[in-house]
């Protein structure tokens, strides 16, 4: 697993790049939490990730809370297929916002 981590605009963005689910979840919250010490709006890049789990279900739902609180946004990005039927199924899709692009991404935490 690899987390590739930049700012653009006070917006952290992190790339994920991720064989196996499971070790997703504790990096993951750690980087959510170091990253929301410095700022509210983050994007996560979904695009080398094929498969979550029901924990990092947890932990994104548990970050959106945490950026919430902050008055900020959480926003992910290139989801497979797969994924995206996944965040259907448990409604995470009305939870956290999606898009298809890193600059749809950007422009969107930039007007909230």
């Amino acid at each position: 697993m690899s987390i590739k981590t930049k700012s653009i605009d006070e917006i952290i963005i992190s790339e994920i790049s991720c064989d196996e689910p499971a070790c997703l979840k504790e990096d993951f919250r750690i980087i959510i939490e170091e990253a929301a010490k410095k700022t509210n709006k983050i994007i996560i890049n979904f695009k080398d990730v094929n498969n979550i789990n029901s924990h990092f279900i947890g932990a994104l739902s548990s970050s959106k809370r945490l950026l919430s609180s902050l008055h900020g946004d959480l926003v992910v990005i290139n989801l497979s297929e797969k994924i995206k039927n996944l965040f259907k199924v448990v409604h995470l899709d009305k939870i956290i916002k999606t898009t298809l692009s890193e600059k749809e991404a950007i422009e969107y935490l930039k007007s909230i």
